[in-house]
């Protein structure tokens, strides 16, 4: 069996990432929680895996990084979301930036003045600051 050192990589906090302990101000530090972030999952398919599954999935790969999270550790709480992304071209995935079409727009979160900005995927850090005055300007001048 390899290990998941051996076969992923651990990027940018990509599976396992803390956070802040959950404190109030008058709280002695003994009384502290450290908690964690541990994701993503990326599903293909057109049905999303259970909460059952999502465990599984990033217990194999995180358990050899941090077992104690997971034999000491409890799960709070599962989140999910979409991740944008476009058609892999001749340039690879490219970001998708522009003004949202409210003629056609069913959401109530849309409205003339709406700009969309996703899609960077990883390279999204670097690439953030270039397309974001991108935007900037095709806000302010279009």
């Amino acid at each position: 069996k390899k290990s998941f050192i051996e076969n992923d990589a651990v990027l940018c906090g990509k599976y396992l990432s803390p956070l802040p302990a959950l404190t109030q101000d008058n709280d002695p530090p003994v009384n502290t929680r450290q908690r964690y972030v541990i994701g993503a999952t990326h599903e293909f398919k057109s049905t999303p895996l259970t909460a059952t599954e999502v465990k599984e999935e990033l217990k194999s790969r995180t358990y050899q990084l941090a077992p104690h999270l997971w034999d000491e550790g409890e799960v709070e709480k599962i989140t999910n979301g979409v991740r944008v992304q476009s058609n892999r071209g001749a340039f690879g995935r490219m970001p998708i930036i522009g003004q949202c079409n409210s003629d056609t727009a069913t959401s109530e979160l849309n409205h003339e003045h709406m700009w969309l900005f996703t899609g960077l995927s990883s390279r999204g850090l670097i690439y953030h600051a270039v397309f974001g005055r991108w935007l900037a300007n095709a806000v302010l001048h279009d």
